[in-house]
């Protein structure tokens, strides 16, 4: 039978043990089955922020009461009512301390080995903060965003309640940056990021998605959502309406406002987000500083012109485009020429308007392309007229898109494709319209002054209806004012549509231009621009637009 540890072995271990748990990095507590601290090393001391003279012998609990109910207080009571050893990290307020702890039951109770991994945390507090909220604003970002609108997604279709997206836009947001710098804009979105947070619920959540593109969550919103979706809407509205404050400057900026609901459909976050910012461009298409809610014509409306834009890509590559040719006249009848019309064959349409798909190719860049095409046939028309006394001295007309016009090689396209037809210039006229001259006029006249150069002559289409400038008018070598339909239309029923046409000729005429009246459709319309002087006419009265085959026909006759 072994003897029992003889009394200084036990001392000895003691000493040794001590020694050990005083060596290690980590901070050592033990208690014992009362709860009570019986031993703590030096890092101990120094991490809780006590002396042990103070604590040993005392209940744990009454020197960190802050502990009790917490993660600390239920893990020792695991450890000790299942007899097995507990890992946790948690957050001890008091000391704004971040811990790993070990805890191992024995039979004189428990011995916890705690460290300090605050700086770690820290780190990834820092990582996970970089990951989902904005660097400039705080904010959470386009991907934490995602992830809220999901899980309120999930809890709408769940419980039947009623949520909405609120996107939101700044509107000329770019002035800011143009006239003040960047460091200003971004002074502003700051600003912006905090009237948009107090203009919110705590449990509402706004974001940035990037640029001056917010994103309001709004979760619950009771019975009736949609009122109270409207009411927050005006809310963020009216947050704007005092000035910011950028770098002691007042700078005054407004929102445009897309509004989604959702309630129990099973919508993706991709899907109300889309419908959210449909709904604002809505918003700044009606005048911006406004808000308005998606309704599903906004998205039939989208799709439609996504169609309409894949068939034009389709159209050109397939050449479904053609001219038409509508003749224009002399005052006594003779024809003195053509406007060339671009018309759209359509394989299953027919014929579609060119009101209709003019302004998606020039949104999508694909009038340049088409414009290309239009003015190479009408040269190649002007090569088959040549020789021919019908149409040997007939001009074409071009209308030119200001998207076209001001491209760096406007010039060059259009010198290129007389060369290349062998069309003679002077029989080409190129219109143009009042807006197109609004921008960078040097640069205007300089591409006039070129191509008037070498003999294309220039028209001022539609003109009375833009916003023409008498200053640089007469700088620009124009040889003809085109005056806009419906003048001519209300002249005989408005006195001011009669009184315009008389200024239009008498401007024309003094700035040495000839005038053509468009769309006369009646004898009584020509007859009235005859008296008013008006040199040239085109309209239904004299012919619609006509396909090349009719128009020989027409010429012929």
């Amino acid at each position: 039978m072994q003897s029992p540890p003889k009394p200084h072995t036990e001392a000895l271990h003691a000493a040794c043990l001590t020694a050990t748990l005083e060596s290690i990095s980590d901070a050592v507590l033990m208690l014992g089955h009362a709860w009570e601290i019986r031993y703590l090393n030096r890092n101990a001391e120094l991490l809780l922020e006590v002396l042990r003279g103070d604590v040993v012998g005392r209940n744990v609990w009454e020197i960190f009461p802050e502990a009790v109910g917490g993660t600390y207080y239920r893990a020792y009571h695991e450890a000790i009512d299942t007899n097995k050893p507990v890992t946790f990290e948690e957050h001890y307020a008091p000391l704004n301390l971040w811990t790993e702890v070990r805890a191992y039951p024995s039979e004189e109770g428990l011995t916890i080995y705690f460290r300090d991994v605050s700086e770690r945390k820290a780190i990834e507090a820092e990582i996970h903060h970089l990951a989902f909220y904005d660097k400039l604003t705080s904010l959470p970002n386009r991907q934490l965003l995602m992830d809220r609108l999901e899980q309120t997604l999930a809890l709408a279709r769940r419980d039947g309640t009623v949520g909405a997206v609120l996107f939101i836009d700044l509107d000329d947001f770019k002035s800011i940056n143009d006239t003040r710098g960047h460091d200003k804009g971004d002074m502003l979105l700051q600003l912006v990021a905090g009237r948009l947070h107090d203009a919110v619920r705590e449990c509402d959540t706004v974001a940035r998605l990037g640029g001056d593109e917010f994103v309001v969550l709004l979760a619950d919103l009771g019975l009736d959502g949609e009122a109270s979706a409207r009411e927050r809407a005006a809310r963020v509205l009216r947050a704007f309406d005092a000035p910011f404050d950028v770098d002691g400057i007042e700078h005054y900026s407004t929102p445009s406002i897309g509004v989604a609901l959702f309630c129990g459909e099973p919508l993706s976050v991709e899907e109300i987000l889309k419908r959210a910012d449909l709904a604002m461009y809505q918003a700044k298409a009606a005048g911006r500083n406004n808000f308005v809610l998606f309704d599903p014509a906004m998205q039939t409306r989208v799709t439609l012109r996504a169609q309409l834009e894949a068939d034009i890509r389709r159209a050109l590559a397939n050449q479904e485009f053609e001219l038409h040719y509508q003749p224009l006249a002399g005052m006594r009848g003779q024809i003195a020429g053509v406007e060339a019309l671009v018309r759209w064959r359509h394989p299953q349409r027919g014929l579609v308007s060119p009101a209709e798909f003019i302004p998606v190719a020039e949104e999508t860049n694909m009038i340049l392309p088409l414009g290309r095409w239009v003015l190479w046939e009408a040269c190649r028309v002007l090569v088959r007229w040549a020789g021919d006394p019908a149409t040997d001295a007939l001009e074409i007309s071009v209308n030119v898109s200001m998207v076209q016009f001001h491209r760096p090689d406007f010039c060059e396209q259009v010198l290129e494709v007389l060369a290349q037809t062998g069309a003679r210039p002077e029989r080409l006229r190129l219109e143009l319209t009042e807006s197109l001259l609004l921008n960078d006029v040097e640069c205007t006249v300089a591409k006039m002054q070129r191509l008037r150069a070498v003999g294309v002559s220039f028209a001022l289409d539609d003109f009375g209806t833009g916003y023409s400038s008498l200053s640089y008018l007469h700088r620009l070598p124009l040889s003809q004012l085109k005056v806009d339909r419906s003048f001519i239309w209300g002249a005989l029923t408005e006195g001011h549509g009669a009184a315009i046409v008389r200024v239009i000729v008498a401007l024309g005429k003094t700035l040495g231009m000839t005038v053509l009246a468009e769309g006369v459709e009646t004898e009584a319309q020509l007859a009235f621009v005859t008296e008013e002087g008006c040199h040239f006419y085109q309209g239904y009265l004299l012919s619609k637009p006509l396909p090349e085959d009719q128009l020989t026909a027409f010429l012929c006759r």
